[in-house]
């Protein structure tokens, strides 16, 4: 597929490093000559350096001929004539990217009928949701579902000794519908074996059915609350849309502590009793020991500055905070945190560069899942083998290293295959595979 990128920040970086090692054509456009530089040094993509706005610039990157041009700049207005301009060149299809989504509010057929794009993506809208899925999932740092909502991939800390730490894992006795597909260990990853042993600290990844994953944290020693207090770090969008959100939900109090004063009153005037919104600083020490943070089951920092949602997630931490939610404007900080001991790093840039992937495949496969900074990649697929065979066992799929069948969908009924278990044509098959495999483990599964 030949794709341009627009905006090597961020999101344009991560996406086309993903993106180039799945062997796609891919331009990247920017008018900042470092940016480019570093783009030809790392990726096997083309620079163009240059204003995206201009015509001239974009022939140059290949928008005429483009399956799909990507408009990522931090700048809203730059990416809406980004893509006005290149849908008049001839791309096919279009993303916009903005942060203020307000823009196209009561106008948003006009707008996409003008400007020609096909998707648009809110990263303060993917930041808010992906906080918000983790609170409402307890412990779960992550979670992904799949074949509607019948399996999910489940990221889970192993905080202190449990069951899970006592033995390998091919002698755990886990929940039958439930397997082990992924470790994150500090600066490693890997997918285990069975003589694989987990250890405190070590990041999980879980493939399965809901109820059985619960029963599988229950066995990390993870505790079951009737009700839970969120104190929410900063009152600017992200940090309003989780509280505005999480309101009415049963069980959940709701503390935002707000710097601004202005802010913070305005916060507090449009949410009523339902929120307690507190006027101060979050690093601050005594305000945190005075209003006993330290009893809050999560604690989520949603400012604009890395540094400070790093120092008030240390600060909840140490008074006792269950666990810690940070948000990360610079992607580069992510590995930071984790070493820090935050439990989950949300960086809006790179949850929007995994909307556009799921868009970018969604020609081949259902579903996908960009996990551990694009380390691993879950696809969704419907088999259809060659030669017009009905049905294959699992270890003679011809799966590649690095690639394992996490769930099969058949009907109604969801299975957690061993190598013997047969998958039949017309299953969908959830496979959790590193990044370099994905055309072998798609072609397993396509008849063509």
């Amino acid at each position: 597929m030949n794709i341009v990128i627009v905006g090597a920040g961020e999101v344009g970086f991560h996406l086309a490093d993903i993106l180039s090692r799945e062997k796609h054509r891919v331009s990247v456009v920017d008018p900042n000559p470092s940016k480019s530089r570093r783009l030809m040094e790392s990726l096997d993509v083309q620079a163009v350096v240059g204003d995206g706005t201009r015509a001239d610039v974009m022939t140059q990157a290949g928008a005429s001929k483009a399956d799909l041009l990507v408009a990522v700049t931090d700048s809203d207005r730059t990416n809406m004539l980004v893509c006005v301009i290149s849908k008049a060149l001839g791309a096919k299809r279009v993303i916009l990217r903005l942060r203020d989504m307000a823009v196209l509010s009561s106008y948003r057929y006009f707008y996409k009928q003008t400007i020609g794009f096909d998707v648009v993506l809110s990263t303060e809208e993917l930041a808010a949701e992906e906080i918000l899925e983790t609170v409402r999932e307890r412990h779960a740092l992550e979670v992904e579902s799949f074949a509607d909502g019948r399996v999910q991939l489940r990221r889970l800390r192993l905080r202190e000794d449990s069951a899970l730490t006592a033995a390998p894992i091919a002698e755990l006795r886990l929940p039958g519908g439930v397997l082990v597909v992924a470790v994150a260990r500090r600066e490693l990853f890997f997918l285990p074996a069975g003589d694989s042993q987990l250890a405190v600290g070590d990041q999980v990844y879980l493939i399965g059915e809901s109820k059985d994953l619960d029963s599988l944290e229950r066995l990390a020693g993870e505790r079951v609350e009737t009700k839970r207090s969120v104190v929410i770090m900063g009152a600017g969008g992200i940090g309003r849309e989780i509280a505005r959100q999480l309101v009415g939900t049963l069980g959940i109090s709701i503390r935002v502590i707000e710097r601004d004063a202005a802010r913070a009153k305005a916060l507090a005037a449009s949410s009523g009793a339902q929120v307690m919104v507190l006027e101060g600083d979050a690093t601050d020490l005594d305000l945190l020991l005075e209003e006993r943070i330290g009893e809050a089951n999560v604690f989520i920092a949603t400012t604009g500055d890395d540094e400070d949602n790093m120092v008030a997630c240390q600060l909840a931490r140490s008074l006792g905070v269950e666990r810690t939610v940070a948000l990360v404007n610079k992607a580069s900080y992510r590995q930071i945190y984790d070493l820090l001991g935050v439990d989950q790093a949300i960086s809006p840039r790179v949850l929007c560069a995994n909307s556009i992937l799921r868009f970018v495949r969604s020609g081949s496969v259902a579903a996908i899942a960009v996990i551990g900074d694009g380390r691993a990649e879950v696809l969704e697929l419907r088999a259809q083998f060659k030669e017009g065979k009905d049905e294959i066992k699992v270890k003679n799929l011809g799966l590649p290293k690095g690639a394992v069948i996490g769930a099969l969908v058949r009907g109604e009924h969801v299975l957690i295959p061993n190598g013997d278990t047969p998958v039949h044509s017309g299953d969908q098959v959830i496979v959790f595979t590193l990044p370099e495999n994905l055309d072998q483990v798609e072609s397993l599964f396509t008849a063509k």
